[in-house]
């Protein structure tokens, strides 16, 4: 989108969603400011866009930002800070969030600007992080998190939720607070968040981020309460056996487990069980772990109790779910041991973390050598040679409208904030979203209705549009031709933006989102040995080297997980087992690090398929991986991700490797 169509994008949203220009701007900036916004007579800053689109509920993981030179290294000081504080590295991210407080932050009190607000709320929800993960006290953490809320939430508990708008960074930061709060949480301010984003309209991944949060905030909150009353209790039965007892106080505190709705326990599991299908529903991990382990604890207690009371059946079907629960718990742990990663969620860094940002110069000029160009051919009738040399080499930020002619001429879309599809409209971008999935999912009937919905949304005069839309048509099945017309079909999808010659040479590459899908889908269709084949395969490892060398990987990385889980795969058909191993365990890495579940049953059993390769050629190996370990690891996760087709592939494979050897 241009500026002006973002702009027009969020003001459609917010009146979709029937939100005032008051509630959305709250503590960001003022009425008229944001109208000037949504009119396209202003740009908005991009903390300040993002913050926008996640109040009106646009997570934006999909999305491609072309930012300038200034704006991109903005961004890429705010990676490494985020890449040194996931991994654990806080001497190297104490330093590098210094430079960014000295660079871009401003420390005076008063009356600060907008920007100055969210990135002051960046640097202290970033030190308290670190500070965190070095041991610091409850009173230390309050004050950091506390100041960070009140740069765009003032006075937050002033007026209820349900008449503000929070974005998801802005929900964490307020669930973080509550709980290193002097006077302790309050449960009653959990499920006060907990009520907001429940109506809060967010997106599938927008929700996944932030739900499963607050509800075990919530639980743990409430089970502590239930468990120190509980405690107190027997104790003063002790104390006094025969004096009546007090069943007034605490446990008749307004909770959510009334004596209407059934036990205590059951009325939190079913917060946990929501959350954890919501993690499920959008393949993320977020204290998915520690969910579990409530799950555990509540249906521990539930079945004891119904043992006790002679109701066996019941609790044998409560027993049935604690073993699904340990299954899908006991994996995790597995995995996360093997590649040393906190199973617990100490961090928050998968919130800030933006992908698909591209440098506006870079790409110009990565492009314009890729199409083999001279800068005269590019810039003819549009500026003069050296406003485009001043460009490319990071002196100058260009007008828009220069920009935009630019990219046009070397096949991208005008857009400087878009996703696969070029439009206004919130409701194309929703279905797209679901067609993915249906397609990921094969329930194709549903995705072909989806496809013509967003065809009558969208331009079909813009490129990308074209693009997107026309790939996605093949992969419904309903051109039925054999691989050899298909692969000429995406050829010619692919040439509306890129000539394949420009990408099959070496050299630096920039490539859409969808120009890459293009391309995985002609090597689906290629011959695996031909040298074109190949060659895909290099141009590909060189894209992310760049990435992986520079720490950036998970600025990727749902591209990274699809493009280089096919390559590592075929790596390993090949025969190149060690490389191919190592892009699984990079995936995996990455994937449990910023808690995304979707790749990682696929890299396990690539490196599994490797190892039983290797054992077939008689090649020496380190480590053994066990057969039942390995599969029943990859048939588990499967389960947790919903995905069926995966689960009955592994289930086969386990049967078939465990009659081998019996």
């Amino acid at each position: 989108m241009t500026d002006g169509r973002v702009g027009t994008y969020i003001g459609n949203l917010r009146q979709q969603r029937g939100f005032q220009l008051a509630q959305v701007c709250e503590g960001l900036c003022t009425e008229q400011m944001l109208s000037y916004y949504e009119n396209g007579k202003r740009k908005a800053p991009k903390l300040l866009q993002d913050t926008l689109l996640e109040r009106l509920g646009v997570g934006a993981e999909d999305y491609e930002h072309y930012l300038d030179y200034r704006e991109y290294d903005h961004w890429t000081a705010r990676q490494k800070i985020l890449h040194c504080i996931a991994y654990g590295e806080t001497g190297q991210a104490d330093g590098l969030l210094e430079q960014y407080r000295v660079t871009y932050v401003k420390d005076e009190g008063g009356d600060l600007s907008v920007g100055a607000r969210l990135e002051r709320q960046f640097y202290l929800s970033m030190r308290a992080q670190i500070r965190c993960l070095e041991g610091a006290g409850r009173e230390e953490l309050y004050l950091l998190l506390e100041e960070a809320v009140r740069m765009t939430m003032p006075h937050l508990w002033d007026k209820s939720p349900g008449k503000r708008i929070f974005s998801i960074k802005e929900l964490n930061l307020i669930l973080e607070a509550e709980q290193y709060r002097e006077e302790g949480e309050q449960a009653g301010h959990y499920r006060k968040v907990l009520s907001y984003i429940r109506q809060a309209g967010l997106d599938g991944v927008g929700k996944a981020k932030i739900y499963p949060k607050a509800v075990y905030f919530l639980c743990r909150c409430l089970f502590r309460e239930r468990m120190e009353d509980e405690s107190r209790r027997q104790g003063e039965e002790r104390e006094a056996p025969n004096r009546e007892r007090n069943t007034e106080g605490s446990l008749n505190r307004e909770t959510e487990a009334g004596r209407d709705s059934g036990s205590w326990e059951q009325q939190l599991l079913k917060y946990c069980n929501t959350a954890v299908e919501c993690l499920r529903d959008n393949s993320r991990m977020y204290y998915l772990w520690e969910l579990l382990g409530m799950r555990e604890r509540l249906l521990c207690r539930m079945a004891e109790g119904l043992a006790q009371k002679g109701e066996q059946g019941k609790a044998g079907t409560l027993n049935h779910m604690r073993q699904e629960n340990a299954e899908w718990k006991g994996v995790l742990e597995s995995v996360y041991e093997e590649f040393k990663i906190p199973r617990e969620t100490v961090s928050w860094c998968y919130l800030y973390v933006e992908k698909g940002i591209a440098c506006i110069n870079d790409v110009i000029r990565i492009r314009r050598k890729m199409f083999g160009m001279s800068a005269g051919e590019l810039c003819q009738g549009i500026c003069d040679v050296k406003t485009l040399r001043r460009l490319e080499n990071r002196k100058a930020v260009s007008q828009r409208a220069i920009v935009e002619m630019l990219f046009e001429r070397l096949g991208l879309s005008g857009e400087m904030t878009r996703t696969e599809l070029v439009t206004e409209e919130p409701e194309a971008r929703l279905l797209m979203e679901q067609l993915r999935r249906c397609i990921n999912d094969r329930r194709m009937e549903e995705a072909k209705r989806l496809h013509g919905q967003i065809k009558e949304l969208v331009s079909a005069e813009i490129r990308c549009n074209q693009q997107a839309l026309a790939r996605q048509e093949i992969s419904l099945g309903k051109k039925q031709e054999d691989a050899g017309i298909q692969y000429r079909q995406l050829l010619a999808i692919l040439q509306l933006t890129l000539p394949y010659e420009c990408f099959l040479q070496r050299g630096e590459k920039y490539l859409t989102y969808e120009e890459q899908s293009c391309i995985q889908n002609m090597m689906q269709r290629m011959d695996k040995k031909s040298s074109e084949f190949l060659t895909c395969m290099e141009r590909f490892e060189e894209i992310y080297e760049h990435f992986s060398e520079h720490g950036m990987i998970e600025t990727r990385a749902g591209m990274y997980e699809f493009m280089i889980g096919y390559v590592g795969s075929e790596r390993g058909n090949q025969g190149d087992f060690d490389k191919a191993d190592s892009y699984s365990e990079s995936i995996v890495r990455e994937c449990l690090c910023f808690r995304r579940l979707r790749a990682i049953a696929g890299a396990l059993y690539d490196r599994w398929w490797n190892g039983e390769e290797r054992k077939r050629k008689g090649i020496p190996v380190d480590k053994t991986l066990d057969n039942e370990i390995e599969l029943t690891r990859c048939l588990i996760l499967s389960k947790l991700d919903k995905r069926k087709q995966n689960e009955s592939f592994y289930k086969k494979v386990l049967i078939r490797k465990m009659e081998e050897t019996e």
